[in-house]
């Protein structure tokens, strides 16, 4: 069994704990029969509804044969929901990448990137301030699944390189990351880099006149040094991370737990540690 199959098992398992066997679909034996009983205590669909069904996942929404994405014991869309959900409607305790003050957040946000693709890039959360900008984007257990090449349509390449009438608005080594991933689009097996760099041309296209901060938001589990698909993750997000420094847009890779020690260590918020003691019962697991 590999590694993401297993870690989706133990994520079952530990929500089976907190609902109860009988919360799960019997049809889909690792998905929530209700969306809402896949956020944790404190957290309420007002906290979060709004944004989740007028965002492009279609989160909510069940499909043919197919049971709502946001019941998935494995939604990445959920670890993102349970961790910001408190923030979404008050955001005067929190506090990211150093930046707090924030004015409004929301989560599944859309940036646009001035393409004219289909779906723009949306943030899983994203908060903004007066001057700043801080966007998330979150991942559980998408890193160990299968990979998938880098793709970009042929438009982005104007705002990476430009043109004789349309000046390139990138950063030099985004455009280098951008071109790197069109020429070798394996080079990550288990990082999105793709996704990344997509996102990146939202925030510098839709917030272009404040500091701008990219956040990748990934899970690990507690023996997460054992394991070499953790050790590969990590190594690719080092690569990454070295590789687009150095720029106005601030990139910054950190684990949930390292949020949460974060958050335990320095927030003012009262209800912090209650808040952090349900994220770690639903999610800070071995393997």
């Amino acid at each position: 069994m590999s590694f993401e199959s297993r870690a989706e098992l133990v994520a079952a398992d530990r929500l089976r704990d907190i609902r109860s066997a009988s919360a799960f679909s019997m049809e889909h034996p690792l998905y929530l029969k209700a969306w809402q009983d896949n956020l944790i205590d404190g957290v309420t669909p007002l906290d979060v509804e709004y944004d989740l069904r007028h965002a492009a996942g279609n989160e909510l929404t069940e499909g043919r044969g197919n049971p709502v994405k946001f019941c998935a014991a494995r939604s990445s869309s959920a670890l993102a929901a349970n961790t910001f959900g408190p923030f979404r409607r008050c955001t005067k305790y929190l506090t990211l990448a150093g930046y707090d003050d924030f004015r409004e957040a929301w989560l599944e946000k859309k940036c646009r990137n001035g393409l004219q693709t289909p779906v723009p890039p949306h943030l899983d959360f994203l908060a903004e301030s007066i001057g700043a900008v801080v966007a998330v984007e979150s991942k559980f257990l998408e890193p160990f699944g299968t990979p998938a090449l880098a793709a970009f349509s042929e438009q982005y390449k104007v705002p990476f390189e430009g043109t004789e009438r349309r000046p390139a608005i990138t950063e030099s080594p985004w455009t280098r990351m951008f071109n790197s991933l069109r020429e070798s689009p394996d080079q990550y097996k288990h990082l999105n880099a793709a996704q990344l760099v997509k996102h990146y041309l939202g925030l510098i296209h839709s917030y272009g006149r404040k500091k701008r901060v990219l956040i990748y938001l990934y899970w690990e589990p507690q023996n997460g040094d054992s394991f070499d698909e953790i050790r590969k993750h990590r190594g690719e997000i080092k690569d990454f991370s070295e590789r687009v420094a150095g720029c106005d847009t601030q990139f910054i890779a950190l684990s949930y737990p390292a949020l949460w020690q974060t958050w335990e260590a320095t927030s003012q918020w009262s209800g912090m540690p209650d808040h952090i003691t349900r994220l770690r019962n639903r999610y800070d697991f071995a393997m």
